[in-house]
């Protein structure tokens, strides 16, 4: 098993229990003590979790936020048919915008052979992505660098942007919820997001299933002011319906 993988075992183990033993994380996963609490200290380090005697605690709240890396190793069938799905809404000649996050992510992996567009993106793993790609012309934003996201964010790209008219943006958000809107934890990410949304003629939502009917700190916009929102067919069923009543078209995928 590999790091990655063990330490994604490690949070969905402390998702159903709260709380963990070291000893008992070690006996599961069949690893020493002493590479669990490597695991535990990496993860505390990003924000992940609290380091309690013997074991640790899960982080909650409004604050709090899965890092890219772990991110990019959940949910990959989920995220990879959102990414495809949207490609629908892309064409030649447009100017679109990939906003940072996994689900985005999938998306600039399925316009990798398109032709004839122009991505904007502050998303690092986004422009790696399309780096290469021919039929592509693609356009960096400045901003400082947030390792939690593989984004640049911040004054400096939210003015950028402002000199910019977004024919689609495809944006990642951490929560969507009936009464807060769209949301996410970190304050700056969401100073970014917002500066996106208006400079955007058509806004796409993209959120796994998971997101749906939760909400963090900041809000980016209410609900009548996206479009479009994509998601899983396994979204909570009324959630969604009282979405729809908001005026936003939504596809479950």
């Amino acid at each position: 098993m590999s790091t990655i993988s063990r330490r994604k075992n490690i949070l969905a183990m402390l998702e159903e229990e709260e709380m963990i033993k070291t000893t008992e994380l070690s006996e599961q996963l069949n690893v020493s003590v002493m590479t669990i609490r490597r695991d535990l200290n990496s993860l505390s380090k990003d924000g992940l979790v609290t380091l309690i005697h013997g074991g640790a605690a899960l982080n909650r709240g409004a604050l709090f936020e899965h890092n890219l890396l772990y991110k990019k190793e959940t949910l990959n069938d989920e995220k990879r048919r959102i990414g495809e799905f949207c490609t629908r809404f892309v064409n030649e000649g447009d100017a679109i915008f990939i906003d940072t996050g996994s689900t985005a992510l999938k998306i600039a992996e399925a316009l990798v052979e398109k032709k004839n567009l122009l991505v904007m993106s502050h998303s690092l793993v986004a422009q790696q992505m399309l780096a290469h790609s021919k039929g592509i012309k693609l356009i960096s934003t400045p901003g400082v660098f947030r390792e939690k996201t593989y984004g640049f964010l911040g004054q400096l790209t939210c003015e950028f942007i402002k000199g910019f008219r977004i024919d689609t943006l495809f944006l990642g958000v951490e929560g969507v919820d009936i009464e807060h809107g769209f949301t996410v934890p970190d304050i700056t990410d969401g100073e970014t997001k917002r500066a996106l949304v208006n400079q955007a003629s058509q806004i796409v939502v993209v959120a796994d299933y998971t997101k749906i009917g939760i909400s963090y700190f900041m809000t980016i916009a209410p609900l009548n002011r996206v479009d479009i929102l994509v998601t899983n067919e396994n979204a909570d069923p009324d959630i969604i319906k009282e979405i729809r009543a908001q005026g936003v078209t939504v596809y479950l995928v």
